[in-house]
């Protein structure tokens, strides 16, 4: 999506995730080992903040948008911009500590933890983004990439998928 607002991507994935994270069309891809016996990525593997700088030529990025949480927090925070912002919208290795507000002052920077009820908040915005990702997905611009599909009955069994790591798109519950 970001692609298609004509952002540039830089994206990190596990070395078990390269061939789909390429083909989601990354300007940048930051390739991590994996946890020893994990299907997830080791974010300690690689110098984030380091490869993030060479690639922005010192500057940081202007956004972080980080569904992991945790565990990349604070190299998300590291790898900002000047008046940067710092999206946080997931929990997938913990809740995020705590954060001190004095720690934004250095570079201006913003962070955000949005849901996603506040955007579709009526029905004409639900409406309105609705039909935008569809048009998106309808005219190829975005493809949705399913990776599982799962009986309802056998959603345990989903979740213990996505919670081993090793879910490489969307994952279908079938009613």
């Amino acid at each position: 999506m970001a692609k298609i607002r004509g952002y540039k991507v830089i994206g990190t994935c596990s070395k078990s995730k390269v061939e789909k994270a390429s083909a989601a069309g990354c300007d940048e891809l930051i390739v991590l080992d994996e946890e020893e016996g994990k299907g997830y990525s080791d974010y300690k593997s690689v110098d984030m903040v380091g490869r993030i700088m060479s690639i922005t030529k010192g500057q940081g990025v202007k956004c972080v948008i980080d569904g992991v949480g945790k565990s990349t927090s604070d190299i998300s925070l590291q790898c900002l911009a000047r008046r940067g912002i710092f999206v946080s919208f997931g929990n997938a290795s913990g809740k995020v500590d705590d954060l001190s507000l004095l720690r934004l002052v250095g570079k201006s920077n913003f962070v955000t933890r949005p849901k996603l009820g506040d955007y579709v908040a009526t029905r004409d915005e639900l409406l309105q983004r609705m039909n935008e990702v569809f048009e998106w997905v309808q005219n190829g611009n975005l493809e949705v990439c399913v990776d599982q599909e799962f009986d309802l009955s056998d959603a345990v069994k989903g979740h213990q998928y996505i919670e081993a790591g090793k879910s490489k798109g969307k994952l279908l519950l079938k009613i």
